[in-house]
């Protein structure tokens, strides 16, 4: 049972989020992610949008997926987060993974990690967090780790002009 006080505060929040501004949902299914989706997702997501490739035993991708989710969420319009999980195929309890709530779709890996790293940037070699800047136009940016301030806002920028 709640205390009286923490039960108004309670209700007071749950009356501010319901008159807040519409916001992007969370992710209320997994989605499966092959080696074909990323074209898939580079044509159909809106723009901007901004990717976050991760892994279940990766130590800075909590804070960072929460640090973007938070950034882009404070933006008008708001941005919507992807996240894809590269070694989440036989782990079903994502959805309830706090780090994992920023994102508006969260997307498991599957086949083999090496196929995806390559569609995604042969170049890259599955250190994460690694992150992809879909812009409203042009080339999609891609991070290694947080992207800084500058790069967001040069990123939100990027065909604007």
């Amino acid at each position: 049972m709640l205390k009286p006080f923490n039960f108004c505060r309670a209700l007071l929040l749950a009356a501010s989020v319901a008159t807040a501004a519409p916001a992007l949902a969370a992710a209320k299914h997994i989605e499966n992610f092959d080696a074909q989706t990323w074209q898939r997702l580079q044509q159909d997501l809106p723009r901007p949008s901004a990717v976050v490739f991760s892994t279940t035993d990766c130590s800075h991708c909590p804070a960072i997926i929460a640090a973007l989710g938070q950034q882009l969420k404070n933006r008008k319009p708001q941005v919507p987060l992807v996240v894809v999980v590269m070694d989440g195929d036989d782990q079903p309890g994502l959805l309830q993974e706090p780090h994992y709530l920023p994102a508006n779709r969260l997307f498991v890996f599957q086949g083999q990690t090496a196929a995806l790293q390559y569609g995604i940037n042969p170049n890259w070699r599955g250190i994460t967090p690694y992150v992809a800047l879909l812009p409203k136009a042009g080339a999609v940016k891609l991070v290694l780790g947080k992207p800084s301030a500058q790069e967001l806002d040069n990123w939100l920028a990027a065909g604007n002009k």
